[in-house]
């Protein structure tokens, strides 16, 4: 293992099992990994400070959206006018607290995000005082998420190179 603090890193066989039980559990503590890997807890938090300082790993805190009240989850289509103002559009769509992904697409949207809300007026309000003052959005659709069966973390497993 190198420490390069670039984006060129790439993750060892080592690293791998370290992110693949982080997937699987991401509270699991140094001394656990290095007892099911046989590796000093050293070796361990070396290596995981290293997948963090190079980003290839991030953690975050997941909340259940409704266990905190944002019971209205939505997905919305943005269409910009040109395609030189999608960039800009983008950058004002991150500013909104209530966005949780925004991503560039292809079809005749070019912006999808996805908001959670606390209910429908929430979101109504965030349409009205919001999104209809961002200069070049042409149209948005709407589409309501009734219900999530699975939330953040894929099941794909890393892999090396």
């Amino acid at each position: 293992m190198e420490n390069t603090n670039s984006n060129h890193y790439q993750p060892d066989e080592i690293d791998q099992i370290i992110l693949q039980s982080l997937q699987a559990d991401g509270r699991k503590s140094f001394s656990d990994l290095a007892k099911e890997m046989g590796m000093a807890v050293s070796t361990v938090s070396k290596r995981y400070m290293n997948l963090v300082d190079c980003g290839i790993l991030t953690i975050v805190g997941r909340v259940e959206p409704e266990r905190v009240g944002l019971n209205a989850y939505a997905a919305i289509q943005v269409q910009v006018d040109t395609v030189a103002n999608v960039e800009r559009v983008a950058q004002e769509l991150l500013e909104l607290p209530e966005v949780s992904f925004l991503a560039l697409r292809t079809g005749d949207f070019q912006l999808e995000i996805n908001v959670m809300c606390r209910d429908n007026t929430h979101l109504m309000d965030i349409l009205r005082s919001q999104m209809d003052k961002i200069s070049h959005v042409r149209k948005y659709e709407i589409n309501m998420y009734l219900k999530v069966y699975k939330w953040g973390r894929t099941g794909v497993s890393v892999s090396v190179g």
